[in-house]
């Protein structure tokens, strides 16, 4: 068995598909596609669960990660010129 994703486009090719599925030849099944807005939603949920943030905090984070990133591009071996 193979299985594609397909987004349909037309009626006429809706159509189809269903007679298809109708004469046994494929399966369907739809896929719930998840809107802006209920991701939006979602992260707002996981943030309220969230203890607050000070801005100290944010700041020494943001700053860990630069000292990071620095000294992993320091350690990389320069290619010859």
């Amino acid at each position: 068995m193979v299985s594609f994703e397909v987004d349909v486009t037309s009626k006429e090719a809706r159509k189809l598909l269903e007679q298809l599925r109708d004469l046994g030849n494929i399966a369907m099944r739809l896929r719930k596609v998840r809107t802006l807005t209920a991701v939006i939603a979602d992260i707002q949920a996981r943030a309220k669960k969230l203890p607050p943030i000070s801005e100290g905090e944010i700041t020494k984070e943001v700053e860990a990660v630069r000292k990071q990133r620095y000294n992993a591009s320091a350690r990389k071996p320069q290619a010859p010129r």
